[in-house]
């Protein structure tokens, strides 16, 4: 991806940060780049089907953290994750904000109609917005870990600062009169930036609402009522973004027939859905007069990726499906998209396979490609099955199991540029899934001639850490598949010319409608499992997240099975979001009996629909469940006829009964006090982190109104005792919010690694280890570096471990600490009691897991039963720190076996203090020892590196390697190459990603060699002429073949009448090398010929004379390079090569300009 160049203007000259720059930093916003318009317009379809753009990647990652945040359980999780949020939004994985990213994208199909200067200060003023808002966040931060009245001071101007600036740029969502982020005729390329910022304005004058008491905000003159504000603002934001939505989509849906003009128009649906749309379905829900505690969000609409077809990426070599003489239309691909239907979840699908065949051999079956779907779902918490049918169904299927599958790999097939179709797919299931894949395979005939050529294609949308998705890191799952013609012409009879469409549901989209006693749970009602007679399902208008159910006339809405806490004593209110055109009256029955409602009109008939279309009403009787799982029916009363009627969704908000008792407070005010010295001023030596976690966990399970005062002291004791342990701990990010983050340092780890949170045995994040796959072991590391290190320091690794069988962990410095973990899974039963806070009784929990530990703490034990602790600590000494190499400390947690697995968290590494005595004369000796070592492998590695180095410097011509030699081939640089991999220690011993002493040479040299490689393959005409690409631009004939000899491709022409060609384009009349490195095999000869249109040509011819040196024959053949010079008189090129007889091995084969 691009990477940002930013321009940092009126920059302060004396260097010091001023009042100004700190509250007003838009002048030295290092966001403030200028967008480079040239690489945005006009992006040929070629370049972007079947692709996701970057924009939209990054709105991936972005709506997932915004459902995360509204689930959010205090304000320092709140904090965290929106910082998060800000760095995704103003650089993610491309570097770049995504105010540049969406513009970028949407010119690729929207006209430009205002000047650069416009949209350049609609991306100054968005990504100065938000580092004001960061700058509050700031405030917000340090307020809440200190508030006092200079923190709230503090806290308060830099609100105000925000929310004016916001203001300004937003003007209130005004349609006439918009600010830099609404500018005339920029309205619908600023929408993705315009959204974005509302959203960060929402959740500002959230925290005012919820917060702000507490900073003095109100007793402020002249007075603003900041809840009416945000409650205003929610309807105005959607609106205005709903309107400019709308207005592209309708621009776009007008400006044609083709299928080109769909695929423009759908790829804004798509995109501006990601980017606009799931963000505005969150603004409802930071309404803290409805949601003043966490509530589970979920996004229901589906977003359909492009058709599966084949595309020649190059509009020179041949018909892509969508090319005009195909007969693909708009209308027929907008009418495959299906209509609004439940929110089902996908189980398996049945696949029927046809043939593909040319009119003249309607026999002969060229391909057998997939024809038709039926995929076969099921309502959340059910068993009922139904099926979606597709396409044309054949006596010929395939079952596909359809669960949790986050990714499809498809093998696109063409017959003649004529026919298409889908031979092959591949469906990557998640980790609950056991991280399978299933394959749909049909048939490639690959003998004769005429035969189909095919193309692979990837689809997926990113997850929420990674471009693309891994079993634990994705965000969407697939919910159907659809066999489509979409207007294809059919060349012959009786087969089917198709492509295939797949839809895509958020992942919050839960399978199983579980009630949360701890928060707001959120069901949209197009999850029924039984419509009501005469409800019908409809288009989001664009601020729900997806459909909505609707019914005209008085009846029943349907069945939805939730499933309650096992406990069934939790109380719930209920309530509905719903418009509708008439007063109504909603009954809900469920196993706790019956309970109605009377509902006021909001709208009136005939009226589109808008957020101030709904409204949420909730019951005035609380229910108590009996049974679970429970099903839950909606009926709408009294009779009525010709209204309208639309619901979005049913939320259950729990009722907190009291549940503390005495003992739990005396329990909680012993473990605190067990953390600290008798001062009070610092923990005592041996107190884990984990101790302060459960301690917080005893804490926060007492009673605001029993022990209000008590917990009040208690939490400041306990949150005192975790700043102190995190200020002592040198690991970076230990509760894992960012792994594999782009920083140098910080958490980092293969796949199956994945992240809890909560459950009973920790308090915030623990990792979860999966057995290793095959010589691929599961692990996560950290590094920290040497300047937060002393020399001859004795540090100390501490962690708890759930459970574990084969955990490998290590320390590493100059030596490594080496320790295995198998710890039985035996702290608390499966059954927790019933009296429980967030399902759990962590009081009694915690009880439990103490019983354990104090058996563990006392008993003696030999290093067997050691390795079975749940608690652990690793110790390992520095040396001196010798700044010529960084010395830090690495720690590594891994499995290796495939059955191994673990969960642990509370990680830290902690200063134990100096060494002395004998253990200070051991390290000593060892790092005298060591660093004699380390010299005399630097000796080594320094001569390999310039033997390497002389070697690369002869492939270029120049000092900055912008120009390679003429002379070299791609045998010169295989021999650097060779050099370049005899360096050793370039990766640790532990993990192969970790790097080793000479890492950062070995990059040199390999970025260097890299750059020769791609100079090589820039100039040389002929396409795929390394042949790395297997026959990719190549015409081959049966017999021809690309083989690989470690990270060599050759070609290789296995019998006489084998060919291969291709057709490329040159500069007339200058003058070329063609250079060809190859070798004859057996007797015959091997020919290589070059020609133009004007009939001249040349050839380069290899046998075995080629190996008979002063009358003597080697019988080692090896591979020779031949090169001949040739002046095209045309533009167009062909190379052939062919042979008489035995095998031909050809490595390369290059056509260099020389001179103009």
């Amino acid at each position: 991806m691009n990477q940002n160049k930013h321009g940092i203007i009126g920059a302060s000259n004396c260097g010091c940060a001023s009042d100004d720059v700190a509250k007003y930093p838009l002048a030295n916003n290092p966001y403030s780049s200028a967008l480079n318009l040239n690489s945005c317009q006009n992006s040929s379809i070629l370049n972007w089907i079947n692709i996701i753009g970057d924009a939209a990647k990054e709105a991936v990652s972005i709506g997932t953290t915004i459902v995360s945040l509204i689930t959010a359980p205090s304000l320092t999780g709140l904090i965290s994750i929106v910082y998060d949020l800000i760095g995704k939004v103003l650089g993610g994985s491309s570097g770049q904000s995504i105010s540049d990213l969406s513009i970028c994208d949407l010119l690729s199909i929207i006209d430009l109609r205002v000047s650069q200067s416009v949209l350049n200060d609609g991306i100054a003023d968005f990504n100065g917005s938000v580092l004001l808002y960061r700058n509050y966040l700031e405030a917000l931060d340090s307020w809440n870990k200190n508030p006092n009245s200079a923190s709230a001071e503090e806290l308060r101007t830099r609100f105000r600062i925000a929310d004016s600036e916001f203001d300004r740029i937003l003007t209130r969502g005004s349609l006439t009169n918009g600010g830099s982020l609404a500018r005339q005729n920029a309205q619908i390329l600023l929408l993705p930036s315009f959204a974005s910022a509302a959203f960060f304005h929402l959740l500002l004058l959230r925290d005012a609402t919820r917060y702000g008491t507490n900073w003095g905000l109100y007793n402020a003159t002249p007075f603003i009522n900041y809840q009416s504000k945000l409650v205003e603002l929610i309807e105005l934001y959607t609106d205005y973004c709903v309107h400019w939505y709308n207005r592209g989509f309708n621009e776009l849906r007008q400006r044609g027939t083709s299928a080109t003009a769909w695929l423009e128009f759908h790829r804004y649906r798509r995109e501006m859905t990601l980017m606009v749309l799931d963000i505005v379905a969150s603004f409802s829900s930071l309404d803290i007069t409805n949601y003043p505690i966490e509530t589970d969000f979920q996004l229901s609409r589906v977003i359909y990726t492009d058709p599966i077809g084949f595309v020649h990426r190059s509009s020179l070599r041949g018909e892509s499906w969508f090319s005009f003489v195909n007969r693909a239309n708009f209308s027929d691909l907008e009418n495959a998209i299906p209509n609004p239907r439940p929110s089902w979840f996908l189980n398996n699908m049945i696949i029927s396979t046809g043939s593909l065949t040319l009119p003249v051999s309607p026999s002969t079956d060229r391909a057998r490609v997939w024809y038709g779907s039926r995929d076969r779902i099921s309502p959340a918490n059910s068993q009922f099955i139904t099926e979606l049918i597709s396409g044309q169904h054949t006596t010929a299927t395939q079952t596909i199991l359809g669960r949790n599958i986050f990714r499809v790999d498809s093998q696109a097939c063409n017959l003649n540029d004529t026919t298409y179709g889908v031979n092959r797919a591949v469906f990557y299931h998640d980790a609950s899934e056991g991280s399978q894949r299933s394959v749909y395979e049909g048939y490639i005939r690959t003998t004769g001639i005429d035969n189909p050529r095919v193309q692979n294609i990837n689809t997926y949308l990113p997850g929420e850490n990674s471009d693309i998705p891994t079993p634990e890191d994705y965000t969407h799952i697939l919910s159907t598949t659809i066999n489509l013609t979409g207007g294809l012409r059919q060349v012959a009879s009786n087969r089917r010319s198709s492509l295939v469409m797949y839809g895509w549901t958020h992942k919050s989209l839960a399978r199983n409608n579980t009630i949360n006693p701890d928060r707001i749970t959120q069901i949209p009602l197009t999850k029924v499992d039984t419509r009501g007679t005469g409800v019908s399902y409809v288009n989001d208008p664009g601020f729900i997240g997806g459909a909505l159910l609707q019914r005209t006339d008085h009846g029943s809405l349907g069945v939805l099975r939730v499933q309650f806490p096992l406990h069934l004593r939790q109380q719930y209110r209920i309530r509905v979001r719903y418009a509708s055109t008439t007063n109504i009256r909603l009954s809900v029955n469920g196993s706790f009996g019956t309970i109605s409602q009377n509902l006021p009109s909001t709208m009136r008939l005939g009226e589109d629909l808008r957020y101030g279309s709904f409204a949420i009403r909730e019951f005035n009787t609380s229910i108590r469940p009996t049974a679970s799982p429970d099903q839950i029916r909606l009926t709408i009363e009294p009779s009525f006829i010709r209204q309208e009627v639309y619901v979005d969704r049913i939320e259950f908000i729990p009722v907190n009964p009291t549940r503390e008792a005495k003992e739990d407070l005396e329990a909680a005010k012993k473990a605190v006090a067990s953390l600290f010295t008798r001062t009070r001023d610092g923990l005592q030596v041996n107190v884990k982190d984990y101790q302060v976690d459960q301690a917080a966990n005893l804490v926060s399970c007492l009673s605001d109104e029993q022990y209000g005062y008590d917990k009040k002291m208690l939490l400041e004791a306990v949150r005192a005792a975790k700043r102190l342990s995190r200020e002592r701990n040198l690991l970076q990010d230990p509760d894992f919010n960012t792994i594999n983050s782009t920083e140098e340092n910080g958490w980092k780890a293969s796949n199956g690694v994945t992240i809890s949170e909560g459950g009973p045995f920790y308090k915030g994040r623990a990792i979860q280890l999966a057995s290793a796959r095959e010589n691929y072991p599961t692990y996560i590391y950290q590094k920290v570096d040497a300047s937060e290190l002393k020399p001859y320091t004795r540090y100390r690794l501490d962690g708890f471990v759930k459970s574990s069988q084969d955990l490998e962990i290590d320390l590493i410095h100059h030596h490594k600490v080496h320790l295995v973990k198998n710890v039985p899974d035996n702290l608390v039963s499966d059954t927790y009691p019933d009296d429980s806070c967030s399902g759990i009784n962590r009081c009694q929990e915690q009880q439990m897991v103490n019983a354990q530990l104090e058996t563990e703490h006392h008993h003696p034990m030999d290093c067997c039963e050691a390795a079975q602790t749940h608690e652990f600590s690793s110790y390992i000494d520095t040396g001196d720190l010798n700044s010529s190499v960084d010395q830090g400390i690495w720690a590594i947690f891994k499995v290796r076996t495939t059955d191994g697995y673990a969960t642990l968290g509370n990680l830290e590494l902690v200063e134990v203090g100096p060494l002395s005595g004998e253990s200070l004369e051991r390290e000593q000796r060892d790092n005298t020892k060591w660093s004699a070592e380390l010299g005399r492998k630097r000796a080594e590695t320094d001569r390999v590196y310039q033997d390497a180095k002389q070697s690369i410097n002869h492939l270029f011509v120049d000092y900055q390697d912008q120009q390679l030699n003429p002379e070299i081939g791609m045998a010169d640089i295989m021999d650097a190459q060779n050099l370049v991999a005899s360096i050793s220690d370039v990766y640790s011993d532990a993990v192969l990603q970790i790097p080793g002493i000479n890492y950062e040479i070995y990059t040199e040299l390999s970025n260097r060699l890299q750059q020769a490689s791609y100079l090589y393959t820039s100039r040389n005409a002929v396409q795929n002429g390394d042949f790395n690409n297997g026959l990719d631009s190549w015409n081959a004939t049966a017999g021809a073949s690309v083989q690989q000899d470690g990270n060599t491709h050759f070609l290789v022409l296995s019998h006489w009448d084998a060919q291969v060609s291709q057709q490329f384009r040159v500069q007339p009349n200058c003058k070329y090398v063609l250079r060809v490195t190859a070798e004859k095999v057996g007797g015959g000869d091997g020919y290589v010929t070059i020609r133009d249109d004007a009939h001249h040509t040349e050839t380069l011819t290899f046998n075995a004379c080629d190996y008979d040196i002063n009358g003597t024959y080697v019988t080692d053949n090896t591979y020779l390079t031949k090169e001949v010079v040739f002046h095209p008189e045309t533009q167009h090129m062909w190379v052939e090569v062919n042979e008489t007889e035995g095998a031909f091995h050809i490595d390369s084969i290059e056509f260099v300009e020389t001179e103009k």
